[in-house]
């Protein structure tokens, strides 16, 4: 940290950590690397917003001084491009319908992350995401496509590879290099999610799924592969960590500016609703205008510098006692496929990942 303030070096980490749930041995170098990409006085700017309050922007003014872009890249960039921001939120739709998803065994719900951390690149590319297997299991069931009479379910062209010790997930029509990696994530692990949603779905995904492009596939790319807003869910997905331990987590696009986000535990709506607006590491933009409802929704509204409405994003937080919206799924059977090919023998396994397995 030569010739950085270590104050505001730890200050960035603390910030940014809230919204990733990253630990030290990827913040601080990141932090340190994105200082110093700014100069001084874009340093001395951050220094001054990081200790001054900026309630203001809870009301649509901006703060001043102003944040560039390039400070909120430094501090925690956003997806760049179309198709890594299409990806994103096609992952934050499918983690925000894995909540009637359940471990059979369980009888009482604890709260627990949808995610444990999420790390972006630098300049906005790639993300790693670190997730139980109890969330990226139903997540991967509801996100790989599979075409059913005709109309394709999950996000259109996403596609896999497979590491050695990760997985990562792209868009095969994607003109970037953009991708989101699940991080310590093996084959064996891999080959038991892929049972799991079969076992749910019916349909048999090969263990390398790179094939190419389907003719419904292209057509739903067309047509528009995500609804809602693309970049404002890419951005939420990476800042995942602000809205806590939740007991059940949902999000919802409504028409095509509007993200329905609802869950129970974790933190409150008030204190997700300023985080996002936070002028370093809240969401991209300028102005926002914040709405609490009567019934304790909290809505907010990114402004254009026009003065126009851009997108809304309408946050729910349930009391632990109310009724659920959705109606859980049982999963004990897919929950037992998955147990069963995480315990095959190294042989057997060879068999599963080759496509000549158990059915």
């Amino acid at each position: 940290m030569a010739g950085q303030n270590p104050s505001l070096v730890l200050q960035l980490r603390e910030l940014r950590r809230s919204y990733t749930g990253e630990t030290d041995s990827s913040l601080l170098p990141a932090v340190a690397a994105g200082l110093r990409t700014l100069p001084v006085g874009s340093r001395e700017k951050t220094s001054k917003i990081m200790n001054s309050g900026f309630e203001a922007r809870l009301l649509g003014e901006n703060c001043d001084p102003p944040v560039t872009g390039r400070i909120r890249r430094a501090v925690l960039a956003d997806a760049a491009d179309s198709g890594q921001q299409q990806l994103e939120a096609g992952i934050l739709y499918a983690l925000g319908g894995i909540a009637p998803y359940q471990w059979p065994e369980t009888k009482v719900v604890a709260p627990m992350p949808v995610c444990v951390a999420v790390r972006p690149a630098v300049e906005g590319g790639s993300i790693t995401m670190h997730m139980r297997a109890s969330a990226a299991t139903p997540m991967i069931t509801t996100l790989l496509p599979r075409v059913v009479d005709g109309t394709v379910r999950g996000l259109a062209g996403l596609r896999v590879r497979i590491h050695r010790r990760h997985v990562e997930l792209y868009l095969a029509d994607a003109t970037g290099s953009g991708s989101v990696h699940l991080a310590n994530m093996s084959v064996r692990q891999w080959a038991g999610m892929l049972g799991y949603a079969r076992m749910l779905t019916g349909y048999r995904w090969p263990t390398y799924f790179d094939e190419p492009l389907t003719d419904p596939e292209r057509a739903a790319i067309t047509r528009g592969r995500v609804p809602g807003p693309g970049r404002l869910a890419s951005a939420l997905l990476r800042r995942l960590r602000i809205f806590g331990d939740t007991v059940w987590f949902t999000a919802q696009p409504s028409g095509l500016t509007d993200i329905h986000l609802t869950w129970a535990g974790g933190h409150t709506a008030p204190h997700v609703a300023v985080a996002l607006v936070h002028p370093v590491a809240g969401l991209p933009g300028d102005r926002f205008i914040v709405t609490p409802a009567a019934d304790g929704t909290i809505t907010i509204t990114s402004v254009e510098p026009s003065g126009a409405s851009a997108a809304r994003i309408v946050l729910c937080q349930s009391p632990l006692t109310a009724q659920p919206s959705f109606a859980p799924i049982d999963t004990r059977a897919a929950w037992a496929e998955f147990d069963r090919v995480m315990k095959l023998p190294a042989q057997e396994l060879s068999k599963v990942v080759n496509g000549i397995g158990h059915d």
